[in-house]
């Protein structure tokens, strides 16, 4: 993992592991202060590291919870799965049953805000979410018009267009004709 630049490999050296079904799931807990914390869900086609720049600022309003969602970041990525935002939020609820998380706030970004809509449907009567903040998603899907990159990693050639991003001369070229991310 040499290619990793030395902030994201320090945010990866403090996440834990949840264990969703079969699959493991890494997520950053920050314990600070005694309030509901805030569970933030990132977008698509990205992780937890979405955060990193504004976590200081978010810690100092106490706990907070990032996961990787499923198929994200350093959480497992199962091939023949259906990566469903009703199972993404069930994830989430199973991370807060197992922080034994009572109350919380949601602050979701993209993909993410539709996983947080289903976490308001899915939501036992034991965890209280307190407030709900989403950011620049498709929250009516019918209204949603995702980007031509969103559209293409989504599609069964996703798998191979995301291991050439990953190379540089690529990334470059992609982003040249696609626009960046």
């Amino acid at each position: 993992m040499s290619a990793i630049s030395p902030s994201l490999s320090a945010w990866y050296a403090t996440t834990q592991w949840h264990r969703y079904g079969d699959h493991r799931v890494v997520y950053q807990h920050e314990k600070a202060g005694n309030q509901a914390p805030t569970l933030l869900i990132h977008g698509f086609p990205t992780a937890s590291w979405d955060w990193h720049r504004i976590w200081p600022q978010l810690k100092s309003l106490g706990p907070l919870v990032a996961p990787d969602l499923l198929g994200f970041g350093y959480s497992a990525k199962p091939k023949a799965y259906p990566y469903a935002i009703q199972d993404q939020a069930q994830l989430c609820l199973s991370l807060c049953q197992e922080l034994n998380i009572q109350r919380a706030h949601i602050l979701a970004h993209d993909y993410g805000d539709s996983v947080a809509q289903e976490l308001l449907a899915l939501a036992p009567p034991s965890l209280a979410i307190e407030s709900v903040y989403l950011l620049n998603g498709g929250i009516i899907p019918g209204q949603h018009r995702p980007r031509p990159i969103q559209k293409l990693l989504a599609g069964p050639l996703g798998p191979l267009i995301a291991r050439l991003m990953g190379r540089s001369q690529f990334s470059r070229s992609f982003a040249a004709v696609f626009g960046p991310g």
